[in-house]
């Protein structure tokens, strides 16, 4: 496992077998039109695919985050097993707290990419993203000056709504889990005072302002 303030990359997180049903499961996923914001309308069309979003927790935050982030209708149905025990083994590996859980479910075809965002922050909370690779060509992923190379079945963590990210244009389908874990700052180590955590507060303040006046 390698890792970064709290940036971290492990390999073959997944077997393939596990890749197989997860694909076969995000196949079978009724995508319902939704009323996105509009923040989020380039970056949907820049996706090329589907995006669905499921509130597991199903509370206060959850229902921000999910409502901010989802281009389509966010989706609060029971999931299947074998995605209960991957939340599980993120947290344990990653010692993060399962209060405050969603998943981002993403298929895109060729030329579909990521683009530059940060992901919807709450105050006194981060945004923490764990991206399980299903399906892809090895890619690099990019956080400000920092990039990761990502294989299939790769696990890749990061404070999404601290780090600028993005992803170059895909030349094959794409598919990836995207588990949401909304945490206290306090479990990375930041505090009101830190740099990234003062502008991940800016950056809220406004996309607050803004959709309060659409």
């Amino acid at each position: 496992m390698e890792s970064t303030n709290y940036q971290k990359l492990i390999r073959n997180f997944i077997t393939q077998n596990e890749a197989d049903l997860i694909l076969n499961w995000v196949e079978s996923i009724n995508t319902i039109e939704g009323d996105p914001n509009y923040h989020l309308s380039h970056l949907s069309e820049e996706l090329k695919g589907s995006s669905n979003i499921f509130d597991i927790s199903q509370n206060t935050l959850t229902k921000y985050i999910t409502k901010f982030q989802s281009t389509s209708k966010v989706l609060t149905e029971e999931l299947p097993d074998f995605i209960h025990d991957i939340i599980k083994r993120i947290s344990h590996s990653i010692n993060l707290p399962t209060d405050n859980i969603f998943l981002q479910v993403v298929d895109q075809r060729k030329g579909g990419k990521i683009g530059m965002h940060y992901d919807a922050s709450l105050n006194g909370y981060i945004n923490y993203k764990c991206n399980l690779c299903i399906l892809s060509e090895p890619y690099k992923f990019y956080m400000d000056k920092i990039s990761i190379d990502v294989n299939p079945l790769d696990l890749y963590c990061f404070e999404a709504s601290l780090y600028k990210h993005w992803t170059d244009e895909f030349k094959s389908r794409r598919v990836f889990l995207s588990f949401g874990f909304i945490i206290p700052y306090s479990v990375t180590g930041r505090t009101d005072d830190d740099p990234r955590v003062r502008l991940s507060k800016r950056i809220e303040k406004y996309f607050q302002s803004n959709l309060a006046n659409q």
